[in-house]
């Protein structure tokens, strides 16, 4: 502490010879502070329940006018985009996501550094709350549909998403799409696939006859009930 700024504030200052310590005496209390190992003096803080707060002023004390201008512009930028985090933004700005951007990683360190993290940004990264409880609707399945595809043919294919294989079905002239995990493709599992989807049809009272397949689906020749599975070359469905 500065001797000049603890005079300023109307504290006491007397050194202690015999417990080799200064002596700090305040309107209210009075802080020791002790003789430390590395030859400095200084007082513990969590020994006395005593918290120091940095505010903006001290925090900017050490930027020059220019540079707290450039954190300020960075924090208008971070509120005009939407408040996204600073790790977000940090990367916005790295990548040239955004045209015209004059904020620079070096702005939003001191912006960070002075002001702290942008609150709006903090705001609603919470722990999850508890949802709504699902209230299921089913919509009944207009019996003119019905009435004209009782019988349906359906085009299926593996689709790999990042290298994650699911099986996506279409259904002619109703077009109902459905997608399905495949955890292998094996035959085994295109067959409960396939047959999964076969189910989901029959519950509506419509009747899968025929599945536009690839070469791929070959193993399940005659193993998909009363469906009849069409082999095609590529681009042939």
């Amino acid at each position: 502490l500065s001797f000049a700024k603890i005079r300023a504030a109307g504290c006491g200052i007397v050194y202690n010879q015999d417990r080799d310590a200064f002596i700090v005496k305040g309107p209210t209390k009075t802080i020791n502070f002790d003789r430390l190992p590395s030859g400095l003096y200084g007082h513990r803080v969590q020994a006395a329940g005593v918290c120091l707060i940095d505010t903006v002023d001290s925090l900017a004390a050490g930027y020059t006018p220019r540079q707290l201008a450039t954190a300020k512009s960075a924090c208008r930028a971070m509120s005009m985009m939407g408040s996204p985090s600073t790790n977000t933004f940090c990367h916005m700005v790295r990548n040239n996501l955004v045209n015209n951007c004059p904020v620079t990683m070096k702005s939003i360190c001191m912006a960070n550094d002075v002001f702290g993290p942008d609150v709006a940004s903090l705001q609603g990264k919470m722990t999850r709350r508890r949802p709504d409880r699902v209230d299921p609707a089913f919509v009944d399945v207009p019996p003119e549909i019905l009435a004209r595809n009782l019988d349906v043919t359906v085009v299926a294919d593996l689709m790999f998403v990042n290298g994650l294989p699911f099986l996506v079905t279409v259904s002619r002239n109703i077009t109902l799409i459905t997608v399905s995990y495949m955890p292998s493709h094996t035959a085994a599992n295109l067959r409960k696939g396939l047959m999964q989807v076969v189910t989901v049809y029959r519950r509506l009272g419509l009747t899968v006859t025929t599945a536009m397949v690839d070469g791929q689906f070959d193993p399940l020749r005659g193993t998909i009930g009363t469906v009849d599975l069409n082999f095609t070359s590529a681009a042939e469905h």
